[in-house]
């Protein structure tokens, strides 16, 4: 439900990563786009006879709304005897640590959100999510049937740190305060009034800066993809700095799984979901969500002796390869297979 042809950004991250695995294991037709493009494209192949050769169909939801004929389509796919598995990759509208809806767009996808998942699970076989919280949170019966696909690594990068390597990077959006930049750049400034070398680099698309000043330490970049390794030899630690909220405690960032490939340690903050990767992979540092905390860890980090960072720069490679994209992609191709065996 989004357009792949508008760069890499959160959910095409995953769309594009999953595409790419599972052409490599099955004969794959993608419908993409937005809206007004999906519902041209669903149309014509509803009409086009390719639905009776398929024996799955895997989608990734919007984070607005599915539009009318997403449903319909899925309803006829399910109405000719096409398993469904339909993952939703957020619910951000069910919790208000995201602040108060002001545009009408926004106020109308909070209203109609729980619907829209109830049509959707109606013309699915079986629904996916990230977490187990979230499937609790948005399926409202515990999620028991939910099938759990966290977000996939792509494989390790192997770029080395420099030797005086003393920079921080941070992917993603700059302005919201759900998504914690702001307490990150207040850690910084900390950390080097305290006399500490380090400096920020935060990635975002255009619009999405963190609002001025900018201090001269904190670079502002446009990157994506393969374009962040060219970033890496000046990076020490990657960060999530989100403060816990309910809602953060059942995310899971696509990001943190990016940044375990970058092979760098992890400076997480303890939202639930996210800090039990960081510590199960033992590839970084859970902390505190307040800046003070945030700086403290950030001087453990870039003062670690050379042998800590070493470890940790394997354990994230070592994570990574073990909940690699194409274990995702197996897993749905899996799924599908089960349920027609049973």
């Amino acid at each position: 439900m989004y357009p792949l042809d508008r760069g890499l950004w959160g959910p095409t991250v995953r769309i594009t990563h999953l595409r790419d695995e599972l052409l490599r294991l099955v004969d794959l037709d993608l419908v993409a786009g937005d809206r007004g493009a999906r519902r041209r494209a669903l149309a014509r192949y509803a009409t086009s006879g390719r639905l009776r050769g398929l024996d799955g169909i895997y989608v990734e939801t919007s984070s607005f709304l599915p539009a009318e004929i997403d449903v319909a389509f899925l309803g006829l796919a399910r109405a000719v005897g096409i398993d469904v598995l339909t993952y939703v990759r957020d619910a951000y509208q069910l919790f208000d640590d995201y602040g108060t809806p002001q545009s009408l767009r926004q106020r109308v996808a909070r209203a109609a959100f729980r619907p829209a998942i109830s049509a959707l699970r109606a013309a699915s076989s079986r629904m996916a999510f990230p977490t187990r919280g979230l499937a609790e949170a948005v399926l409202g019966d515990g999620g028991a049937d939910a099938l759990l696909l966290p977000p996939g690594s792509p494989r390790p990068v192997e770029v080395a740190p420099m030797a005086d390597a003393a920079g921080l990077l941070y992917v993603g959006d700059g302005r919201l305060p759900a998504q914690g930049a702001d307490r990150l750049i207040h850690a910084v400034g900390l950390a080097r009034d305290d006399g500490l070398s380090v400096s920020l680099t935060i990635v975002c698309r255009a619009g999405h800066e963190p609002p001025p000043p900018h201090p001269g330490w904190l670079r502002i970049a446009r990157a994506e993809g393969g374009e962040i390794d060219e970033l890496l030899p000046d990076i020490v630690a990657t960060v999530i700095p989100r403060p816990r909220n309910a809602y953060n405690d059942l995310a899971l960032p696509i990001k943190l799984f990016d940044y375990l490939a970058y092979g760098r340690p992890l400076l997480v903050t303890d939202c639930t979901e996210q800090a039990a990767v960081v510590n199960d992979a033992g590839a970084g540092i859970v902390m505190g969500d307040d800046p003070h905390a945030i700086a403290e860890s950030i001087r453990q980090v870039v003062e670690a002796p050379q042998e800590r960072q070493r470890a940790w720069y394997a354990a994230a490679h070592h994570a990574a390869r073990a909940a690699s994209w194409e274990h995702r992609a197996r897993r749905i191709v899996d799924v599908f297979a089960e349920d027609r065996a049973a």
